[in-house]
């Protein structure tokens, strides 16, 4: 059963690319009779959506450490994942849990003659079987999981090592050797020592396990599960186990007369005799490395990842800034810096900025050593504290320069990119167009920490979140009102808020106070370790009757009677789609998407009803082109397609487009028609001018199944789209063809 719906999941993505017929061409010829029937009772009973309900998972491949060959396939591990090159043909496949994995972290692969699998194993103890057929074959590859060590309750299930004897699979860990019959597909015996097991290997009819306090002897046609069957081996008695003929963990492998290795940054490369190059490095396009930490969506569009982190206890991250645009990834360079400033300086990058009028141009904030500008990728120019207002926190030690913070940075309307300088006597520091400072003197906040977000609402106010309640801090947010007057502090109105009431009166004193964002009514939605809050009336900051409201959700059960949204839920991000609903990240609970008004939540996604990689949430963003969600998590980034575009301001038929056009026989996804304008009026019509559909646009897509409310799909013929705007004054036309047979 879990075949068959692996089998489905294969079919269903190559459905967003082929035909039915196409399809069947790609399956096995002599198999042909049981993949139609597969496909058959995939579109009777699995629902699919073509891109409304499409995972992408964007994993790195930079780093590849393991290579396992099988069925004329190699296949390495890079990152914590997994891609294979395909020799005859030169096709490099990816995979990952929004295709054919079920997890994420992988901790080895090795290659199962006897079953024609490859075994992913990961560090929670998660395995795959992956059925690992050529692609030359049309077959395709499909899992199989074992997830019962995940699940498993073991005093420490650290894993040390992993070996292949036959089928049977011996996983060494801190708790003891776990066996597996991968021919059953089934969990064999626990030996339990009682003690770390190092390595396990199977020689000559007996286990031998090696631990810190020497190795120890069973044999396999003993009763092994008693501890009494185990022998401490002498040093003189432990055997050669070089000699064993088991599968372990290779960095090299022999393949098609090439010895292909696994190169680090180098990826994969084929060698021929005398270690000869045959075959460059070959990487799949992908992050450099799996390090999400804020994102921002500019147009174009274009995506950029600060891949550093600010959390605590501390975590170095080698400085990383990318940049994803066009379906390809560019690096921020790395080797001058490094160069220049050493790791020990140019590392957690926490913050990206693009010049609103120079989008070659960039400012990258650091958790240790001030900012770095960028021009076309490349480093020109470090500020730090001593070439610039930046402070250090511990400005008299040697190493001064390692301790100047500038996690949050961002540029206001006119170009003048805004930082903050954590611990600072003076935190708020901006660097004008012309390339003067301006520093804000705010007494509330001198020298407070963890200051990393900045926002500018429509009428560019500033909103700055201080994250951590500490011995010398509060968590809140900070309100900026320069009255467009930068660098005139008798213009400037600010207030830092810490404490606050909702409009019940509840008195709340956030621990964590994470962001802010405005959504396209105007309202400022705030997350905190509290849940989530909004200010309606942004003028009622600065004085005294200021509140934040909860949305009251009322309960289904006829009690009249309502919760708060996402109460005591760790909101750690905001983004708003154009459709004016809100995607709401937290920590380890997953993202929720909420409607416009917050009183329906639309959707849940956690890492275990959804290719989600983790449910600690750093980011989010939203491409409003075509809809697509990127979500920065702890385990890296992935996306989700949802339905809701930027909308148009004004129509223009040129740009309201249906697709698919024509929509033919084989296409099962949603019809979307884009370029509308907020909460459109959409009517479908077909030629005779019978309404066949209606509903109102998710900012400026509507999408549409194709069927009528009797679940009927639509006859052959040409259709219409009749879109007006929310007063019914303007209006716009197009046209699709519908191909059903």
């Amino acid at each position: 059963m879990v075949r068959f719906f692996g089998a489905i999941r294969k079919i269903k993505s190559l459905f967003f690319r082929y035909s039915i017929v196409e399809i069947c061409m790609l399956m096995n010829r002599k198999n042909i009779e049981k993949w139609v029937v597969v496909i058959l009772l995939m579109v009777l009973t699995i629902p699919v959506h073509a891109d409304g309900g499409d995972w992408r998972v964007y994993a790195a491949y930079h780093d590849a450490s393991q290579v396992a060959a099988l069925h004329g396939r190699v296949y390495v591990m890079s990152d914590g994942g997994l891609y294979s090159y395909d020799p005859e043909d030169t096709s490099v496949e990816t995979y990952d849990k929004a295709s054919s994995l079920s997890d994420v972290g992988i901790y080895a692969i090795l290659p199962c003659v006897t079953t024609g699998e490859l075994v992913v194993l990961y560090t929670n103890g998660n395995i795959d079987l992956l059925q690992a057929s050529s692609l030359s074959e049309g077959t395709g590859e499909e899992a199989f999981n074992m997830p019962e060590l995940k699940m498993k309750t073991l005093t420490d299930k650290t894993i040390n090592n992993v070996a292949l004897a036959g089928s049977t699979l011996y996983i060494s860990t801190n708790s003891g050797i776990v066996c597996v019959d991968l021919q059953k597909k089934a969990f064999g015996n626990f030996y339990s020592f009682g003690q770390k097991i190092q390595r396990t290997v199977e020689l000559n009819g007996s286990l031998y396990a090696i631990t810190p306090a020497g190795t120890y002897q069973g044999r396999l046609t003993d009763n092994l599960l008693d501890p009494g069957k185990w022998t401490k081996l002498t040093a003189s008695e432990v055997p050669d186990l070089s000699k064993s003929a088991q599968v372990t963990v290779a960095s090299e492998v022999e393949q098609g007369g090439i010895k292909w290795k696994a190169c680090g940054s180098e990826g994969l490369k084929g060698f021929g005799e005398g270690d000869s190059e045959k075959v460059g490095s070959i990487i799949p396009d992908s992050p450099l490395r799996n390090y999400a930490y804020k994102l921002y969506m500019e147009d174009g569009p274009r995506l950029l990842v600060a891949g550093g982190n600010f959390y605590y206890p501390e975590v170095e991250y080698t400085g990383t800034a990318m940049k994803y645009e066009g379906g390809k990834w560019t690096f921020f360079d790395e080797e001058e810096p490094l160069e220049k400033y050493g790791s020990y300086l140019y590392r957690n990058v926490t913050d990206i900025a693009q010049d609103p009028f120079d989008s070659e141009h960039h400012f990258l904030g650091t958790k240790r050593s001030g900012i770095y500008e960028f021009k076309d990728y490349k480093l020109v120019n470090h500020f730090t504290y001593d070439n610039s207002p930046l402070e250090s926190i511990l400005p008299d030690n040697p190493n001064a320069g390692a301790f100047v913070r500038v996690t949050g940075v961002n540029y206001d309307r006119l170009g003048n990119l805004w930082m903050c300088n954590n611990q600072a006597d003076q935190v708020v520091r901006i660097l004008q167009k012309d390339g003067t400072w301006v520093s804000m003197d705010i007494p509330e906040i001198k020298g407070y920490p963890t200051f990393d977000h900045i926002v500018f609402d429509q009428d560019d106010w500033a909103w700055i979140t201080s994250r951590r309640f500490t011995s010398i801090s509060t968590a809140g947010f900070l309100v900026v009102n320069t009255q467009g007057r930068l660098g005139v502090p008798s213009a400037y109105t600010h207030k830092y808020i810490s404490s606050f009431s909702n409009q019940d009166g509840t008195h709340y004193t956030p621990m964590l106070f994470y962001c802010v964002r405005e959504d396209l009514d105007g309202a400022i939605w705030l997350g905190c370790d509290r849940g989530l809050f909004v200010c309606y009336d942004k003028s009622q900051v600065f004085s005294d009757n200021f509140y934040l409201t909860q949305i009251k959700v009322p309960r289904q059960d006829g009690s009249n009677l309502a919760d708060y949204l996402l109460s005591g839920v760790d909101v750690k991000c905001i983004a708003i789609d154009g459709g004016n609903r809100k995607w709401i990240g937290t920590s380890g609970s997953g993202v929720f998407l909420v409607s416009a008004d917050g009183l329906e939540t639309l959707e849940h996604f956690t890492s275990e009803n959804s290719p989600l990689i983790s449910d600690n949430i750093n980011d989010i963003v939203i491409n409003g082109q075509n809809g697509e969600v990127f979500i920065a998590t702890d385990a890296g980034l992935v996306s989700y397609m949802g339905d809701a575009t930027d909308p148009a301001t004004s129509f223009d038929e040129d740009k309201v487009v249906v697709y698919p056009n024509p929509v033919r026989p084989d296409y099962v996804g949603n019809i979307h028609v884009t370029g509308l304008m907020y909460n459109s009026d959409v009517k479908i019509v077909n030629a005779a001018g019978y309404l066949v559909n209606r509903g109102t646009s998710v900012g400026g897509q509507y999408s549409w199944n194709g069927r009528l409310s009797s679940g009927k799909r639509c006859a052959n013929g040409i259709y219409y789209v009749l879109a007006t705007d929310e007063d019914g004054k303007k209006g716009v036309v197009a046209k699709f063809l519908m191909v059903t047979e």
